[in-house]
């Protein structure tokens, strides 16, 4: 654990700040280059779900060894090494020639961000213990925001006039200032600690369940794909069941056990974001191919998602320190849900303003759930269990992001199969867009329920005396 004066402590949050914003703006800038990777490619539409899917579920395989790592050398150090791998990946990326090169180097640039990822709340938790948490968590919270806002929109502009590799050309440069500041604010020298013992079975578990997970969703038109989603399955379900019984477990599920705010909460995290992650996938595909629209005009449109993610992410942080954070989290939850069902009517008929209202929804309700919800987990929780509810934190978000991918892979492989897309069979997409946002609305409805669900128990709980270790947060 960290010890900081209040002065370096600042400067720790916003170095951490700072990265993240690096971190999430190359997400969003590529997520509206996707069909110039597929023009120049010729890669399917289940191909460009790879894209981000391999990314995502490179970072969700690796979180908990990487946690565990950061055990063994400290978080200071493990979050240095990845900033400094994402910002080389970042820098080979552009010399790809072929999608699957593409892909392959995504899923290593994948391993820096959950280095990243999964010791920033953590670090942030030691930084505020107490009170200011929430307030801290918000200003994190902010920089991934700005990072989203500002990659639709300069990410479009870069795209139509410089072409997509200099999405990453440029995005390396915010990731070596993080990478500077990180060695400048934080301890990055490596500490090594004994007695740290790794889980080498459960690392294998994990890693088989989410590569078969993401590369079944993308092939899922055939029967090869539907076997590796199913071997997916079962290979996670095997890392839960070997986690219960390890001798030095990657994940405690001691955590879960009497604890409803922190199990509650941490399933309420992983259906938000399967639910609501891959809208700007979608949207990025249906603008520029449905609509016609340039990358640059497409990314102005998306921006208006993460706008509304910036402010609501600083002012639901003051609203957890004036109310319950579960009641925000659920309030949250309710209109991003209102949003994705809103999504269902898009059709091939232009409505930019309805398109722009639907994405405010989405901004608004994930990022008042997203500050609110991980006060409830990290309030749920001892000051020793920090870095692995952060790491559970991370997993939920990026394991939700993984399935919300993979997911809409497997719908685009079984209704528009394994064809380029284009303008030609925009309507096919549309019908595929629609059936998506159908089961992402439903999906999401589930989260409102789960997030009251955690509020009724740990009232229940706390009515009986049993409150958790920062039940007042």
């Amino acid at each position: 654990m960290f010890q900081f004066a209040h002065d370096d402590r600042t400067a720790g949050l916003y170095t951490i700040t700072v990265s993240q914003f690096a971190l999430v703006f190359m997400l969003s800038a590529v997520a509206v280059a996707v069909p110039a990777l597929g023009r120049e490619f010729g890669a399917s539409a289940s191909q460009l779900g790879l894209v981000e899917s391999g990314y995502i579920s490179a970072v969700a395989m690796l979180l908990f060894p990487v946690t565990r790592l950061s055990d063994k050398i400290g978080r200071g150090a493990t979050f240095a090494a990845g900033m400094a791998l994402f910002t080389v990946m970042s820098v080979i990326l552009p010399v790809c020639h072929t999608i699957n090169q593409f892909i392959v180097l995504r899923v290593f640039q994948g391993g820096g961000g959950a280095m990243m990822v999964s010791t920033g709340l953590a670090i942030i938790a030691d930084l505020y213990p107490g009170a200011g948490r929430a307030r801290a968590m918000g200003i994190a919270g902010a920089g991934v925001y700005l990072g989203l806002s500002a990659g639709p929109w300069l990410g479009g502009l870069i795209v139509t006039h410089f072409g997509w590799r200099w999405i990453f050309y440029g995005g390396a440069i915010p990731c070596a200032v993080g990478f500077l500041l990180t060695l400048k604010t934080l301890p990055v020298r490596p500490a090594l600690a004994r007695g740290v013992r790794f889980d080498f079975g459960g690392a294998l578990f994990i890693a088989l369940g989410m590569i078969l997970l993401s590369q079944g969703g993308s092939h899922l038109d055939g029967t090869a794909g539907v076997v590796m989603l199913a071997c997916g399955v079962f290979f996670l379900l095997c890392f839960v069941f070997w986690e219960g019984r390890a001798k030095a477990p990657l994940l405690s599920l001691a955590l879960f056990s009497g604890n409803p705010a922190f199990s509650l909460g941490s399933a309420a995290q992983f259906i938000s974001y399967a639910a609501i992650y891959g809208i700007t996938f979608l949207l990025s595909l249906y603008l520029q191919v449905a609509q016609g629209m340039t990358a640059s005009e497409a990314g102005f449109i998306l921006m208006v998602q993460p706008v509304m993610q910036v402010i609501l992410s600083v002012i639901s942080g003051k609203w957890c320190e004036r109310w319950s954070p579960h009641l925000v989290a659920t309030a949250g939850m309710g209109v991003a849900t209102v949003g994705l069902g809103a999504a269902i009517f898009l059709g091939a008929a232009p409505s930019l303003l309805f398109t722009a209202v639907i994405l405010a929804l989405c901004g608004a309700g994930s990022a008042m759930f997203a500050t609110a919800n991980m006060a409830v987990i990290m309030g749920a929780v001892n000051r020793e269990n920090y870095g692995v509810a952060s790491a559970v934190v991370a997993a939920m978000r990026t394991t939700g992001m993984t399935v919300s991918l993979v997911f809409i892979s497997g719908v685009f492989a079984v209704i528009i199969g394994p064809v380029a897309l284009t303008p030609d069979n925009a309507g096919v997409f549309i019908t595929a867009m629609k059936l998506a946002f159908i089961a992402l609305t439903v999906f999401s409805a589930l989260g409102v329920l789960m997030s009251a669900k955690g509020r009724l128990e740990t009232r229940r709980e706390a009515a009986g005396g049993g409150k958790g270790p920062d039940a007042g947060n």
